[in-house]
């Protein structure tokens, strides 16, 4: 005989079952949510000025380092205010810290104390799942960071102890938790004055303009560099390690193309202790992009190629490098010109200079023998083409500018006026202002219009007066009638 189940024994194992499936439910919820949710927590970084040496003499070059003891995903931070005895030492450079190559930093010095910001430039934004905007930090570090880097020049005469510390750290901004920022230590160095030196070392190698490879180390002593084809010196900045080290450089100017070796001679304080640094620059064969071309509104189409060494430009231009049709390029240009001097190959003709007009994208030949250059506008001397009207008071003349000889007219005032094309093909006469050197527009006088005006003048005149002796006439045969009428003649008996 079957029994019948146990009512009561279902519905507890029922709860039972569903107490389990909303207590798993409820964990993998909090697990998910777990997962998918930042936690914020307080991050400590502790803020520290660090030497590179033990100690340092009178006149030595000192280098110290603000480090943070770790970068918790920084997107801001400071002012922080390093000190130093002023009194004991000189200020002599600054630099930002490696790492924090995507942070813009801002820094300020006066007697003793020196103030650095600091804002990350390279900050990544996003959403989440619930579309809220989320800030990323470009750098973050758990080991200790060098923030930026001080050089000070012990005096000369200096002695005692060297003091450097970090007074003040602002505020640190994470998007993530909460900075707590705080002082460290600050270095305190014996200044032994330990007679002349024997330091023959460069604390600061540079070269204007251009990056040394590999980074400069004061005990690597061969570096190469390279700078653009119009570059043809140097300029290479040297700071010795100690005050008095001599520092003898050649090798700067008149750079071939290639390579060239500028050497650094460095004798310590002692004339004993020497040192040489050789820094190979390449001076690079071209300063045009592969396949850089221009084309100009008629289809032609330009080759950009480098200009030769001699190559005569006019007075006032100075090379530079300039974008044109997306290509870094080399050019000349000169204040007030808005058009620039490039060197073109058009397939056909000798490659040579022309002017480029970026506005009007237009390409014209620069002839040194029959071209004018002025404020905004370069103008070519031109025929005038048959039909065109010149006054018989203007008679055949030339006309010096600079180095030119302009063939134009000139009438009995002395105005000389010329024939030039623009940039845009159009042509017409200019006049020249000898009194300031200007050039405009000149148009002449229309004597048609002239004659006409005179004509009517001199009709008019004779109207008038006509009119005024007609008005005379008039007036004094009124006043003869009115006259009789109010003195009547007496009659005879």
């Amino acid at each position: 005989m079957m029994r019948k189940p146990d009512r009561r024994a279902i519905r507890s194992a029922a709860k039972v079952f569903v107490t389990i499936a909303v207590f798993v439910m409820t964990a993998v919820t909090c697990l998910a949510y777990l997962n998918n949710t930042k936690v914020n927590a307080d991050s400590e970084v502790t803020i520290s000025a660090v030497s590179t040496k033990t100690d340092v003499g009178p006149g030595d070059l000192l280098t110290i380092n603000v480090v943070a003891s770790s970068f918790p995903g920084i997107t801001e931070f400071g002012p922080i205010v390093f000190n130093f005895d002023f009194d004991k030492a000189e200020y002599v450079s600054y630099e930002q810290g490696k790492d924090l190559s995507n942070y813009l930093f801002t820094e300020t010095q006066t007697d003793g104390v020196v103030t650095v910001t600091g804002s990350d430039q390279m900050m990544g934004i996003s959403t989440d799942g619930s579309g809220d905007e989320v800030t990323t930090a470009s750098f973050e570090s758990q080991d200790r960071v060098i923030l930026f880097t001080i050089m000070i020049r012990i005096r000369p005469e200096a002695s005692g102890d060297i003091n450097c510390w970090i007074s003040e750290v602002g505020n640190f901004s994470s998007p993530d938790e909460t900075i707590n920022a705080s002082i460290g230590s600050g270095v305190t160095l014996p200044i032994n004055k330990n007679g002349i030196s024997s330091d023959a070392t460069v604390a600061i190698l540079k070269v204007r303009e251009s990056t040394i490879t590999p980074e400069f180390n004061q005990n690597i002593t061969d570096y190469t560099c390279y700078v653009e084809r119009s570059v043809e010196e140097v300029q290479v900045n040297v700071t010795t390690t100690n005050l008095w080290a001599a520092v003898v450089i050649e090798g700067t100017q008149q750079l071939s193309l290639g390579e060239n070796i500028v050497t650094v001679d460095v004798t310590a304080q002692d004339g004993v202790s020497h040192m040489r640094y050789t820094i190979h620059v390449i001076r690079k064969e071209s300063d045009i992009p592969d396949n850089a071309s221009l084309v100009d509104k008629n289809g032609i189409t330009y080759t950009f190629l480098d200009s030769p060494e001699d190559l005569s430009v006019p007075d006032g231009f100075v090379q530079t490098t300039i974008y044109i049709n997306g290509y870094s390029v080399p050019a000349y240009v000169k204040d007030g010109v808005s058009s620039v001097l490039i060197y073109l190959f058009d397939g056909t003709q000798s490659p040579d200079l022309y002017f480029y007009n970026s506005t009007t994208k237009t390409i014209l030949p620069y002839d040194p023998e029959n071209t004018v250059i002025e404020t905004s506008k370069v103008l070519k001397m031109a025929e005038v083409p048959e039909g065109v009207f010149i006054p018989d008071e203007f008679s055949p003349a030339e006309f010096n500018y600079g180095s030119m000889i302009l063939s134009g007219y000139v009438n009995a005032e002395g105005d000389f006026i010329c024939y030039l094309q623009d940039e845009n093909g159009k042509a017409d006469f200019y006049h020249f202002d000898f009194t300031d050197g200007s050039i405009s527009l000149y148009r002449f006088a229309d004597k048609k219009a002239e004659i006409l005006y005179s004509y009517l003048f001199d009709v008019f005149l004779v109207i008038a007066i006509i009119e005024a002796v007609i008005i005379t006439i008039t007036v004094y045969i009124v006043r003869r009638m009115v006259s009789g009428r109010t003195n009547p003649r007496p009659k005879r008996v």
